[in-house]
Formats: structure tokens, sequence, C-alpha cells
């Protein structure tokens, strides 16, 4: 910034504060470690002159905040302003709008606000309103108090911008390339925006809702200004240093998940509150940032970003920020239909492919009916009959617990079927899908996060699939319900197409595999079978019987042999008699959860499994 610049701005450099006199006594050392840090400074100067590129300056200045000297030459290069599309701008003195009262005094109040010198201050409200006015005619828009472009300005008008056009270029590819489209009230862009908080923290999304907190009331200046609207002049500023280094559209989102994600216990406290005080507490959020905060809040912003499915950026990428699509309304309303973040069949298939490198995991949840699932499916994907749902809730939900404990277990071993990221696929079938989405909503209303639905379903991901050997077909002659057949199938795949896991897991994706049946009899049999006999196998080990209301014992139990899990201390009861009954007893079903609730019941214990490498799994 120039000498006329910060005397006409009462900007106050951070570097010329606090000085106090142990600074004049820097030891050699310090003054080395000064350097050191700021030679990516002189490194950026020096590539500028030469004539640098967008990727040049992300490389060297690794969005970190820039100096005043550096600042207007870096933003033109991330903005692709040069001097040809600088001179878009055709300059005027005539300010005929029927809105150019309102933007007079907008324009007058910001210059006020910024303490500029009387000498420049008129030059300054001139530039401004000039620009403003520009912008409504070439694009056909009414300006409107309150919209953002007062406070995108502010920043700009303390840069040593050399005239009109180069302010208007900076304000113009400022507003088209990062403030998405829509942003009025209930906009296309706030729908998004809650998309993604679903999809990373439900409770806290289901928090919102239930008060009827709508995103557009309390982000509404962050995103219409990029957050220049909340945050100080100076935050500001380093905080678009780093942001059009990063060049990231969506980046606005996840920075808005982050201030959530900081205000989320306070949240919660203020439960009972009003719902103008939450939305006005929300509002004001960004307020708070100053330019120590600003490094560990864009990291946490990146983190966010890059464990979130990238598919949605190419979805929603032409209705929020492409000015030439001709199909915007369409594909705008299919972000208000949507009910959680969609997932491209490639992008699951291109994690899939990956293996256990970093990005996005998935934990496929084929929905489809039983037969059709049986007949033909992805090798990763596991089946969840949505016939079920509807038939047993109770059930269902057992069912859902077993899945659960399925995807602890392939990430812990490390499978190719393992991830974080569940993602449920339906048919592509409407008729059949709309019992998808309710088990979609199932796991919501569970909130539990990183949920996500394939795009158009096995029908659109087949389309894609370019390797046959990644679809698992039923093998011929298992059209009938032949329980050994079926299971047997889809064992077979796992060995073929997974690495093995550990004992517990691949039972339990034996008891799953061998679950999937067309009636949902059967699999609420074999799921219940599994959760009440998960240590048990058919031959090698001795049957055993849950205790029932009649065996009142004064010991506790104890492990007699390694065989048996439960048995009763008390030999001199009838000994031969109890043995003798138990190998002609057999398996019973049982409602852990009733047990649990029994009065006569001393403790229940959480166990652990222990394989044949002396390894520990939950039980």
């Amino acid at each position: 910034m120039s000498d006329e610049n910060r005397q006409s701005f009462n900007l106050e450099d951070e570097s010329e504060l606090n000085v106090n006199d142990n600074e004049v006594f820097q030891t050699d050392e310090e003054d080395n470690v000064k350097s050191h840090d700021n030679q990516w400074i002189d490194e950026l100067r020096l590539a500028l002159e030469r004539g640098c590129d967008l990727g040049s300056i992300r490389t060297i200045g690794k969005c970190r905040p820039l100096t005043n000297d550096l600042r207007l030459a870096v933003w033109k290069t991330c903005l692709d302003i040069n001097d040809v599309n600088e001179y878009d701008y055709v300059d005027s003195d005539v300010f005929d709008l029927p809105e150019q009262n309102l933007i007079r005094e907008d324009v007058l109040r910001l210059v006020r606000s910024l303490k500029i010198n009387q000498d420049v201050e008129a030059s300054k409200l001139s530039d401004i309103e000039a620009v403003i006015t520009f912008y409504c005619k070439k694009y056909t828009e009414n300006y409107e108090k309150g919209n953002g472009w007062i406070d995108i300005l502010k920043p700009l008008i303390t840069l040593e911008y050399k005239d009109r056009a180069e302010l208007y270029a900076l304000f113009a590819n400022i507003r088209n390339r990062y403030i998405p489209r829509y942003c009025e009230a209930n906009g296309t862009p706030y729908h998004l925006f809650r998309l993604l908080l679903l999809y990373h923290d439900p409770e806290l999304c289901s928090f919102f809702d239930t008060r009827k907190i709508t995103p557009d009331l309390y982000a509404y200046t962050w995103i219409r200004s990029l957050y220049a609207g909340s945050c100080s002049l100076d935050v500001t500023l380093h905080l678009w240093d780093g942001y059009f280094q990063h060049a990231d559209h969506f980046f606005i989102f996840f920075l808005a998940l982050v201030l959530l994600m900081f205000a989320k216990e306070q949240m919660f406290e203020m439960a009972d509150k009003e719902k103008d005080e939450i939305i006005s507490f929300l509002s004001k959020a960004p307020s708070n940032l100053t330019n120590d905060d600003l490094e560990d809040f864009c990291s946490l912003a990146n983190h966010y970003a890059s464990n979130t499915p990238q598919s949605f950026r190419k979805e929603f990428y032409s209705c929020l920020f492409d000015e030439t699509d001709c199909s915007v309304a369409q594909k705008a309303s299919s972000i208000y239909q949507t009910l959680c973040l969609p997932v491209s069949a490639k992008e699951l298939l291109q994690a899939n492919q990956l293996g256990g490198t970093a990005g996005v995991r998935y934990f496929v949840v084929d929905c489809r009916p039983a037969e059709q699932y049986n007949a033909r499916h992805l090798y990763t994907a596991f089946h969840l009959d949505s016939n079920l749902l509807l038939e047993d809730p109770k059930e269902f939900g057992g069912t859902v617990d077993a899945l659960l404990a399925t995807q602890k277990h392939s990430i812990e071993a490390g499978s190719t079927a393992g991830g974080e990221h569940l993602c449920f696929m339906g048919s592509g079938r409407d008729e059949e899908d709309k019992y998808v989405r309710m088990v979609v909503s199932y796991f919501l209303r569970r909130n539990i996060k990183y949920v996500s639905i394939a795009s158009g379903g096995y029908r659109v991901l087949t389309k894609a699939i370019e390797d046959p050997s990644m679809i698992t077909k039923a093998k011929q002659n298992t059209t009938k319900h032949d329980e050994g057949s079926i299971g047997s199938t889809i064992k077979h795949n796992i060995v073929e197409k997974l690495p093995v896991i550990n004992t517990q897991t691949t039972a339990l994706f034996n008891m799953i595999s061998s679950a999937v049946k067309t009636k949902s009899l059967e699999v609420r049999d074999k799921v219940k079978d599994y959760i009440a006999h998960t240590s048990l196998t058919e031959s090698t080990h001795p049957v055993t019987r849950h205790v029932s209301k009649e065996d009142k014992v004064d010991k506790l139990y104890r492990q007699k042999t390694p065989a048996s899990v439960f048995s009763l201390d008390d030999e001199d009861d009838n000994d031969e008699h109890t043995s003798s009954s138990k190998q002609h007893d057999a398996h019973e079903f049982v409602d852990i959860e009733s047990w649990f609730l029994r009065s006569d019941m001393l403790y229940k214990y959480e166990c652990e499994h222990f394989d044949e490498h002396n390894q520990t799994h939950p039980r």
C-alpha cells in the first residue's frame, strides 16, 4: 500500500504494533529466523515480476497472508485479471439507475466508516458508485440494500488500484467467481449448505430443523459478501489472501461449517432460547475471528472439504456459478428435492479401485430387493433389504446394528469394502427407490454422519463399470431359495474380491451374506441367530443353553473350558444330569435386550474376542 493510501485510511499495520524496547536488542539468531521465514515473500515477488500463474503462486505462497505491496498483484493473478479483460469496463459518469439514491447512500456510509481523508474521499465515492452502476447495467441486475456488494468493495478500495477499470475487474471477478447465484432468502446455496451440514453433523442439522432455523437466516451475510460483511477489515484481507490462492468455489461452504462447529456447544446450551436470539448469535460468529485464528480456521475447512464426496461439485457447479448454463432452473430444483448428499457412480468406483489410499472411502449398502442383489451386485456392496423396514421396524433396527458392526470391523481390518462413509444404492427406478429413501431417512434420524445416496442407483453404476470383475453374479442353478448355495456364492465372492479381514469379521460376513434371502423372515432369523450365537460354530463347539428363570444359583458364572462360554459352578448338584441334558438341548432364540432387563440377571459384561493371532475384537 502506498504512503498516500496509508494516510488516507486509518489502517494499522500489525507489524508496527506492540513494539517494545526488547525488539531493539534482537539477537543475530532471531534475525536469521525472521529472514528465513520471509524468504518465500522475496521468492513470490520475483515470480510476480517474471509473470507467474496461479499454480506458482499457490506453490510459493501456500495460502499464507500477503504483504500489502504484493496483495494487489497476487489477487489479480489469482482472479485471472489481465490487461484484456480488465477493460471490459466502460467509464461513465451517468448515474441514472432507479435505485441510484440508495447506492449513493450506501457508498457514502462505507467511505465514512473507513475514515478516509477528505482529500481522496470524493474520488473514492465516485469510483465505487461508478463500478456498482456499471455492473448493474451490464448484468441487468438491481441493486438492493444488504446484497453484499458494498461489503465486497470495502477491502478493495484499500488497495492501490490504478483506475476504475481495475477496481471494477476486481469486484466483478470476485462476485462472479466466488459468490453463488440465487443468494436470496431460501435460495439454492443455502439448501446445498444444509446438505453439507447434514452430511457432517446430522445432530446439529436436526437442532436447526426442529427450530426452523434455515441457513439463510444466519449465513446470509457470510455467503453474499464472502465473509467481508461479518469479519473485520484486517481479517478479511488476510482471509481473502488465502482464499484466492486456494481457488475453490465451494470453500465458502466449508468455512461456514467450521463456524458452526466452533459454536456447536454454545448452540446446544441455547436450546431453550428464542429462535431470534440463536440466529443473532450465529450470524455474528465470524466477527470473533482474529488473524491468529485464520490458519486453524482454513485448515479445518480443508479437512471438511477433503472428507466430503467430490461429485457434488460437478453436480451443482453450473447452477451456482456458471452464468452460461441454460438448464439452471432444473438443476437448482434438484438441490431442493435432494434428501442427502448425492455421490456419482464414477466416484464410487474410483474409491473402490483406489483401495486404501487417501480420500473418501465408501461402505456401499445395496438396498435393492434381495433377488436383484443375489443376481448381480457390486462386489464390495453389502445388502440391506429396505422392505424389512416396513414389515418389522424392530428387526430392521437389529439388522442395521449388525451392518454397522460389519462396517466397523471392515474399517479396522483395512478391507477394500470398508469405509466410514455410508453410500446407499437403489435400483435406479423411482418406484423401488422410494423405499431406499425411507432407509436413508432412518439412518439420518439416528444422527449417523457421512450418509449419502448413489446417483442413478445400480442402473447407472453398471453402465459406468469398465471392469466386469467388479460385479458379482450368482452361480447357475441358484434361482431356487437354497440357503447353502446362495450363502456359499456370496462367501466365495468375499473370499475372491476382499482381503481376509479376521476371524470375527469373516464370520460376520458369512452370516450376513447367507442371510440374503427373498423372504424377510429368513433374514430376521439369521441376523437374530448371529446376534445370539456370535461366538459359536455349528460343529466345533458344544451347544450351550441360555440361562432360564429356574437356574437359581449362589455362585457366579465362570468359564469351565475354552469351548464353553458360560457354565454353572455347582458341581454338587446333579452334575451328570445337567451334562447329559446340555448335549440334547437345541439352539434357543433369545432377545438379548429382554435379558438385560430381567430382575434376576446379576450383571452383563462387555466381552472381547481373541482370534488366532491373539488380537482382540469387540463382541
